[in-house]
């Protein structure tokens, strides 16, 4: 009998593991939305609609918003209400169990969002702060610039390449940009968008799977979307 799910399986060695935050390991967007659509409300803006929305920094889209001179208290603003959510943060399926099977020195975080703001949400979420968080406040360019990646790479050597999960176009532009194979997961945008810019898209973090060596070399199992 021929085994289908081992035929679609792809396998990779990888140097470490980098995770976009929200919409990839929390299932946060919901909470973002409701922090930046109350922030909009407040400064008389309107948010873009569509994916484009997500995946940048807040300083990247207040800039696009509001005029120059407003942008420091409207960050500020904006910080206070994501770092109070209204909404429920819960971890996505697979994420605590990938987490803990990766070498703890060996995963990242790599998010837009500001530092404060990225720790409220994985304390919410019961995710682990990584030995390594790159937050939106620690890069002058963020996603699509492959800044944010560059900056979350640590081990990558002899040609055995990062890995990193994301759930937004803008984050797996700057994945591939950075030199990581870049994985999509479905949720904030649809597989067809996210598919011409990633090496392999999955529904969930369940999907994927590690093998840590005796010699300390990991490899990563997908199960990709057909």
């Amino acid at each position: 009998m021929i085994d289908v799910d081992a035929q679609k399986t792809i396998e990779w060695e990888v140097s470490e593991f980098l995770f976009d935050m929200d919409g990839t390991l929390l299932d946060s967007i919901a909470a973002v939305e409701q922090a930046w659509y109350e922030w909009a409300a407040e400064e008389g803006v309107a948010i873009p609609d569509g994916e484009s929305f997500h995946g940048r920094t807040a300083q990247d889209l207040a800039a696009a918003l509001i005029p120059e001179e407003r942008i420091p208290a409207a960050l500020l603003r904006l910080s206070e209400l994501e770092q109070s959510p209204r909404v429920p943060v819960t971890p996505l399926l697979g994420a605590l169990e990938l987490l803990t099977a990766v070498p703890v020195e060996k995963w990242a975080v790599v998010t837009s969002a500001a530092r404060l703001v990225a720790l409220a949400r994985l304390a919410a979420g019961g995710i682990p702060v990584p030995t390594l968080l790159v937050s939106g406040d620690d890069v002058a360019h963020g996603k699509p610039d492959p800044e944010p990646y560059l900056a979350g790479i640590r081990w990558a050597r002899n040609g055995i390449l990062p890995v990193a999960f994301e759930d937004t176009v803008a984050g797996l532009r700057s994945a591939r940009a950075a030199g990581c194979r870049a994985v999509g997961l479905v949720g904030t945008a649809t597989a067809a968008e996210l598919l011409p810019h990633a090496d392999a898209v999955l529904a969930t973090l369940a999907e994927a799977t590690v093998v840590v060596g005796h010699d300390g070399s990991l490899r990563v199992r997908l199960i990709p979307i057909d």
